[in-house]
């Protein structure tokens, strides 16, 4: 052998968290399209479909506090000795071949995302590595070293840290892919 005591650790690992809050799906479904009734859509990450307005508050209020205890107990189990203090959030409705290009989410330390209806064929939620990997051919023929692919699941909450560049793949279904996008600050 022309070598010993290797040794080979991974460095600057990220995380995608996820659970499913107990709450009431049905309700949060007619919330949503009540949103979508009062408050005309904005412009962001969207490309076609429907993007609420941010609220800080008053809506969603069941979510967002197992929300905020689930990034509460995800931020003391991985030992970083942070407590959230704000979250804002926004409603996505997205239709057929409607998507949200390639992003992040400045400043927020967690992001999440809550899909509340995923019709079969609505698209991924895809998140890229963000360093400079992505410039060399080190990983050119394993695409899994350079994305990470979520199928999402309805009723599932995702965590994840909020400098991640990510996108949602376009729907090819007829019926409504429903989401709930959070920014969390600690």
């Amino acid at each position: 052998m022309q070598y010993d005591h290797v040794i080979d650790r991974n460095i600057f690992p990220s995380f995608v968290s996820s659970c499913i809050p107990d709450i009431n799906l049905d309700t949060l479904v007619e919330e949503c399209y009540e949103i979508q009734k009062t408050f005309d859509s904005i412009s962001n990450s969207n490309a076609g479909g429907y993007h609420s307005p941010i609220f800080k508050k008053d809506k969603f209020s069941s979510l967002l506090e197992i929300t905020k205890i689930f990034c509460n107990d995800l931020l003391t189990q991985k030992g970083l000795g942070l407590q959230i203090r704000d979250i804002e959030y926004w409603l996505n409705i997205n239709k057929s071949h409607n998507y949200n290009v390639l992003h992040s989410h400045g400043r927020a330390e967690l992001i999440g995302i809550y899909y509340v209806s995923i019709p079969e064929n609505s698209g991924n939620f895809v998140v890229l590595r963000n360093d400079g990997s992505q410039y060399c051919d080190l990983y050119e023929n394993r695409a899994d070293m350079l994305e990470y692919v979520i199928e999402p699941e309805m009723g599932r909450l995702y965590i994840l840290p909020g400098h991640l560049w990510h996108y949602v793949e376009a729907s090819q279904s007829e019926k409504d892919r429903t989401s709930i996008s959070f920014n969390i600050y600690t």
